[in-house]
């Protein structure tokens, strides 16, 4: 009966993972054929971005924006090197922390190796790769076992990817992970978090471009000074 009752328990995360995951997919596709990056201007909030409810902390003089994203996306995909032009015209002001989303074993898997390619220090040289190798060369990773295949020889062996790749410290980055993406209210990606404080994501009023162009508000925004109280006195 024990084993009827896991088995039954992991059919169900298995198809709640997929809901997910289809979910995720089919609302970024739709957006994204339907939105068009209109000339920019005033944003509101509501509109064309969120005010988050339970703030993210973060550190640092610099901007930080976090990207939700994953190696399956095609989104994501198309819209990496707008991000990467970008964060290369604005120099050193901003500090970019990625985070993947977990949604279903598949995306799982990549939002793993995307930490282990971290944990490595691989992450510079092979991102643009291995977003090349799913989304131009259909290379639909399968197993850690396909993926350390494919990463053998580059940088790393085999045997030194999966060590890093089933270790714990992996294995808590991705519960981390997840937990920001449910306490950031993470619908949609690609999505774009300001400062931990604002959430930007593709709706019918912004397109991928368009989203940096909110990103570049919010940062002007948050670098202005606050008004000093009015005064009282007579």
């Amino acid at each position: 009966m024990a084993k009827r009752s896991k088995k039954i328990v992991t059919i169900q995360k298995l198809f709640f993972g997929l809901v997910g995951l289809a979910a995720l997919a089919v609302v970024g596709y739709a957006l994204t054929t339907i939105v068009a990056d209109a000339p920019g201007g005033e944003f509101i909030e509501g509109k064309h971005y969120q005010v988050i409810e339970q703030p993210r902390r973060t550190r640092g003089d610099k901007a930080e924006i976090m990207e939700f994203f994953s190696y399956g996306c095609i989104h994501c995909y198309n819209f990496d090197p707008l991000l990467d032009d970008w964060l290369e015209a604005r120099g050193d002001g901003v500090n970019l922390v990625r985070n993947p989303t977990v949604a279903g074993e598949s995306w799982r898997l990549l939002a793993q190796t995307y930490y282990t390619m971290l944990d490595l220090n691989l992450l510079t040289e092979m991102h643009k790769r291995f977003f090349i190798e799913i989304h131009q060369l259909g290379n639909n990773f399968r197993s850690a076992e396909e993926i350390a295949d494919w990463f053998d020889g580059k940088g790393t062996t085999r045997a030194e990817f999966l060590t890093a790749f089933n270790s714990v410290n992996i294995q808590r980055r991705l519960a981390n992970a997840d937990n920001l993406n449910r306490q950031l209210k993470i619908v949609t990606i690609p999505s774009l978090v300001v400062n931990g404080k604002y959430l930007v994501s593709v709706n019918r009023e912004v397109g991928p471009k368009r989203m940096l162009e909110v990103v570049d508000y919010l940062i002007k925004q948050e670098s202005q000074p606050v008004a000093a109280p009015a005064s009282n006195g007579g």
